[in-house]
């Protein structure tokens, strides 16, 4: 008997354990691949957090919107949508329409609603019929005691920062 003759002649063993092997190789590689991928991907900044206090006078012709407390809001960064009416319509303001202004001398460039400052949102008074005059906020025709949404949205994530639902006021 020849012990060694058997051995050549037996072939199968060699390749299911080179391949496993390699198998294992090249999921361990694609494995660091996608890891090293998906951490160098940047995330988007968080929303900032504030807190307002709104209110809207159709006398004064303005939506004020009160900084209480939290990040300060920098005037480019943000948009102010106005919701209306069934079914629901929304519109953004003009950000021509939107002034920051300083309230108990907190000092704040002036792009910049900080704590303790005001935006105020100015809107014209449009009459659709002779002596029935609404609010033209956004393109949105609010009438003294109604209702509506008014929402500050983040620019760089499109998420809100503050939303209240507040009524015109004479």
């Amino acid at each position: 008997m020849f012990p060694s003759r058997s051995f050549t002649n037996d072939k199968s063993g060699v390749s299911p354990v080179i391949g496993v092997m390699l198998m294992i190789v090249v999921t361990v590689i694609l494995a660091a691949a996608v890891s090293s991928f998906s951490g160098s991907i940047a995330t988007k900044n968080d929303v900032p957090s504030a807190t307002f206090k709104a209110s809207a006078s159709f006398s004064e012709q303005n939506i004020t919107i009160e900084h209480l407390g939290g990040d300060p809001i920098y005037k480019n960064f943000v948009k102010f949508e106005i919701s209306y009416g069934r079914p629901t319509m929304s519109n953004y303001v003009d950000k021509s329409n939107v002034t920051f202004y300083p309230k108990n001398g907190k000092d704040f460039a002036e792009d910049v609603l900080g704590p303790g400052k005001v935006a105020k949102i100015s809107f014209p008074i449009k009459a659709l019929v002779p002596g029935d005059e609404y609010a033209n906020v956004a393109e949105q025709m609010i009438a003294i005691g109604q209702p509506f949404e008014i929402k500050v949205i983040d620019r760089e994530t499109d998420l809100a920062i503050y939303s209240t639902k507040i009524i015109m006021g004479p």
